[in-house]
């Protein structure tokens, strides 16, 4: 290769780079927040809406609003933490599996349930995880073994959440 083409190619590669770098500038980063459905936590099978998935980890997390003392909450949502001593057994009992259409793509038992994060708002709990695929469209499926009694009216909702919480994607 020669000065003159040397020159050439640098310039180039330097122009199609500078093309390529404006364009992706360009290109806005697309942000989804993670999907949050009510549930009802009466005995029964419910399924979600259809959500998008990219090819990521993702977390399913059950939320109740803290309307009623931490300890007592605890021990209703299943085991309580140590040192700590429960008077009723827990009231929840769901297992969850995630479709992709007709496909299974994972179950999850969730059991033992339990508190697992805590805010003056609400108490979550984390009922497993599943791998997303690239442009896909999945749905949950809840299945509600034993009636929740007081759980329902605490405003129970699921939240799918990407690991490690991010849900943005180009």
């Amino acid at each position: 290769m020669n000065r003159r083409q040397f020159i050439r190619t640098a310039l180039g590669v330097g122009a199609a780079s500078n093309c390529f770098g404006s364009h992706a500038a360009a290109i806005s980063l697309y942000c989804t927040p993670a999907p949050s459905f009510p549930v009802p936590l009466t005995i029964g099978v419910w399924h979600s809406q259809e959500f998008p998935v990219g090819k990521h980890d993702y977390h399913v997390w059950l939320y109740v609003d803290r309307q009623m003392p931490i300890d007592a909450l605890d021990c209703d949502l299943g085991p309580p933490p140590s040192g700590h001593q429960c008077s009723t057994p827990p009231l929840l009992d769901l297992e969850w599996k995630i479709w992709d259409g007709t496909t299974l793509v994972r179950n999850w038992p969730a059991n033992p349930i339990a508190a697992a994060a805590w805010s003056n708002a609400a108490t979550s709990c984390f009922l497993g995880g599943f791998e997303g695929k690239r442009n896909g469209h999945f749905t949950l499926e809840l299945n509600v073994k034993k009636d929740a009694g007081r759980l329902k009216d605490l405003h129970p909702r699921v939240k799918i959440v990407k690991n490690p919480g991010y849900w943005c994607w180009l």
